[in-house]
């Protein structure tokens, strides 16, 4: 609820007056953040916590840590309110609307891409989040009224290059290798306790001779065989089977095993059939190949463009946000007191 400041004094000062006797009452209401000259109360923070409140109590254990979370959600959330303040603010000063028609078309289209109903989308908000349906319509509003602002800000000024795209794609290309299973081989050369400066280099030389060896095209499998110290893989010629990146789902599940950190940034580096250069991990220095890479959603930059351009947009977007919200916190007075 949006409360003119003066009004919402008004009634807290009626409130007040009526409460007696005075050292006996409880303060129910007051106000938590003034933005211009409206107020948010904290029974309008409240009620856009509780849905995940509710999540918090669900998930997260009873006492200190709770609290914890619950108060971090607070200052979270004031502080999004605070700015869709100033955001319908901006929008009233521009004539700037949203109407029922376009809300209820926002939800035919989630329910489209959910393969649902509108009906079924409120009955899971009301289930899952506790959001009744105006609720739902009020947070859909706010979103939609943003996007408008946002387009009206940026309109003109989106220009994405191709070189834009080429970044992009070749950042999308790293996080999907960060999310597939891949097939390593390696060779150790291990280092004996106590071994000189001379010795420890003539071990790294032998790693970085062997990994130019493979690199010019001669059998990995062979050169794992006959010079690797794992007595555990070297008759299967190096074979470490499948392994999951650190932090993915099967990884997390212990589905699969993982590599040390410094050798999993080796062998995302490489394509498959690529070989590393030696690496040293702990007493020993390690040469890898890549056997194999599960296939990434994109094969190519033409299969990704119309994702990649969602994506660059959305961040111009975002960061046009992040510019606006700052000038109008400059010219608007702005206190959270909670």
């Amino acid at each position: 609820m949006r409360a003119p400041l003066r009004l919402a004094l008004a009634g807290l000062i009626t409130a007040a007056s009526l409460a007696t006797p005075l050292a006996h009452a409880v303060v129910s209401e007051r106000i938590v953040a003034v933005v211009g000259d409206h107020a948010i109360l904290l029974s309008d923070l409240r009620q856009r916590a509780r849905p995940f409140l509710l999540q918090i109590q669900a998930k997260v254990p009873p006492g200190a840590q709770q609290a914890a979370a619950e108060s971090q959600l607070f200052r979270e959330l004031i502080q999004k309110m605070v700015d869709e303040e100033l955001e319908s603010q901006a929008a009233e000063r521009a004539n700037v609307r949203v109407t029922s028609e376009e809300i209820q078309n926002a939800f035919r289209n989630i329910a489209a891409a959910e393969q649902t109903t509108v009906e079924e989308l409120f009955r899971l908000a009301r289930t899952t989040s506790g959001l009744t349906e105006q609720e739902y319509r009020d947070e859909i509003r706010r979103q939609i009224l943003e996007g408008k602002m946002l387009q009206l800000r940026v309109r003109g000024r989106v220009r994405i290059t191709e070189q834009d795209v080429q970044t992009a794609f070749d950042r999308l290309v790293r996080e999907e290798r960060r999310r597939r299973d891949y097939h390593p081989a390696w060779i150790v050369l291990r280092i004996l306790p106590g071994a000189s400066a001379e010795a420890i280099e003539e071990r790294r030389a032998l790693a970085a001779a062997l990994a130019e060896r493979a690199k010019q095209g001669e059998d990995f499998a062979e050169l794992a065989r006959q010079f690797s110290d794992d007595t555990a893989t070297r008759d299967a010629g190096g074979d470490l089977g499948i392994r999951a990146p650190q932090g993915s789902q099967a990884a997390l599940t212990g589905q699969r095993e993982v590599m040390a950190p410094e050798l999993e940034a080796a062998l995302l580096a490489i394509e498959p059939g690529g070989v590393t250069g030696p690496t040293r991990v702990g007493d020993a220095f390690v040469v890898m190949k890549l056997l194999s890479r599960q296939p990434s959603r994109f094969t190519t930059l033409e299969a990704a463009r119309p994702e990649l351009l969602q994506r660059l947009q959305a961040e111009i977007l975002q960061k046009a946000k992040v510019k606006w919200l700052d000038e109008l916190k400059r010219g608007t007075h702005v206190e959270i007191r909670l």
